[in-house]
């Protein structure tokens, strides 16, 4: 299967009391659905997997399903600091329509090479789906090399790299080093020099709420466009600006409150709370257009 593509990294709503909101969860996967968008990447760091019990994380990964459209390429991200804990996720998203997994590599304890191999083998066996692995050395704390990302590539059942790097001449090796493989931009603030390095597509948070712009930027990137593409990057990048300002995370489901595309903007303790400033600053983004 061909995953290449641009996927938006799902949020997970919540209540005030910090549960999950299901209406707002099935209304934001209409809303990805209907966007333009190749697929969904769910249950990853925007989805504020780690602050979720296995179990949460679990029916967040279902209910997403169920509320998908059949057009729709589904990715359950299952990674966890524990080889356990992602087998578990594994199994439960193998049971599910999802057509891949993804996983980030094991964060806050060091980890050998080979453990992180083994981790990831014995994960696509949990799940008997195809694997996205999932580079993102700013949080993960594990600076992958060139060599090291073929090597995952090369595992048996690995499809796919997130690369979630600013480092754009590891991204042409590792695309021209595996031209079999489809390799996603991580980092929404550069996907038109992702895409110009060789990736395949991308996988980003503010999907949710700038899908048009994204698709536009593959579009000019595609069609040798240079100019349209940096002026469409640049634009993307005054909402990031503001977002990474905000807290992302709080900011998007903030946008999508305010859009009427969910009810409530609640995070998991402790994201940030947004301000009154930095709601005046987004709120000016949204008269404007620009989100």
């Amino acid at each position: 299967m061909n995953f290449s593509g641009l996927y938006a990294a799902t949020l997970t709503p919540f209540n005030l009391d910090e549960t999950i909101n299901h209406d707002d969860l099935a209304s934001l996967v209409k809303f990805n659905c209907e966007s333009g968008l190749d697929g969904l990447y769910v249950g990853g760091s925007t989805a504020e997997a780690f602050l979720c019990s296995t179990e949460e994380r679990i029916q967040t990964l279902e209910l997403t399903a169920e509320a998908a459209t059949a057009d729709m390429t589904l990715i359950a991200h299952v990674g966890d600091i524990s080889t356990k804990k992602s087998e578990i996720l594994a199994r439960a998203a193998g049971a599910m329509p999802y057509q891949a997994i993804s996983a980030v590599t094991p964060f806050y304890y060091p980890v050998a090479f080979n453990e992180l191999k083994k981790h990831y083998s014995d994960v696509i066996q949990a799940a008997g789906k195809p694997m996205i692995v999932y580079n993102f050395p700013a949080f993960a704390g594990m600076n992958l090399s060139g060599e090291q990302i073929n090597e995952l590539l090369n595992i048996d059942g690995v499809v796919a790299l997130k690369q979630t790097s600013a480092n754009l001449y590891q991204m042409e090796q590792v695309t021209r080093q595996n031209p079999e493989k489809t390799i996603f931009n991580g980092f929404d603030e550069i996907l038109a020099s992702g895409l110009v390095a060789g990736a395949n597509g991308g996988i980003g948070s503010t999907y949710n709420i700038q899908a048009q712009r994204m698709i536009d930027i593959q579009a000019a990137i595609f069609t040798n466009n240079a100019q349209q593409a940096t002026a469409l990057q640049r634009e993307a990048n005054v909402l990031i600006d503001a977002l990474v300002g905000t807290g992302v995370i709080p900011g998007l489901k903030y946008v999508l409150k305010q859009k009427g595309i969910i009810q409530n903007e609640h995070c998991r303790r402790p994201l940030n709370v947004v301000t009154d400033e930095h709601k005046a600053t987004l709120n000016a983004l949204i008269e404007a257009g620009v989100c």
